[in-house]
């Protein structure tokens, strides 16, 4: 298993979550993704969300088994597939999957208020873009 990230009880936030560029690791990607997302919508929703997508997408990328969302007393945990610390070809096109499916889950639940906000980070921003070019 990949690196284990533990919320920050003052801010519901992970650490370096801050860092915006416009390109990194499958695993820096899913840490922007995972703070905006507890920003907007709390530590809860964003477990839920991210596993629900990560369970959908297992047909085609069975490595998402090895996202682990936990909850710890009033924290949660979560730890990336350990090849998302590197960019490659695989684990790329596994967290864009695991991303369009967020995406259609938070336009049917919010609208396109939450997508928008993503779209902010320069780094989730062409994650999305590219999922738009795709359809």
């Amino acid at each position: 298993m990949g690196e284990i990230k533990v919320a920050n009880h003052d801010f519901d936030r992970f650490p370096g979550t801050a860092r915006d560029e416009a390109s990194g690791t499958p695993s820096e990607i899913f840490d922007v993704l995972w703070g905006t997302l507890v920003e907007l919508l709390g530590s809860s929703a964003t477990a839920t969300l991210l596993r629900r997508s990560a369970r959908r997408q297992l047909g085609d990328f069975p490595e998402l088994v090895e996202l682990a969302i936990t909850r710890k007393a009033f924290e949660y945990t979560y730890a990336v597939p350990a090849d998302w610390k590197y960019a490659n070809e695989r684990s790329n096109a596994a967290l864009q999957a695991l991303v369009q499916d967020l995406s259609c889950l938070l336009l049917e639940l919010t609208g396109p208020v939450v997508l928008h906000r993503l779209k902010t980070s320069s780094q989730l921003a062409k994650c999305l873009q590219s999922l738009a070019e795709d359809k």
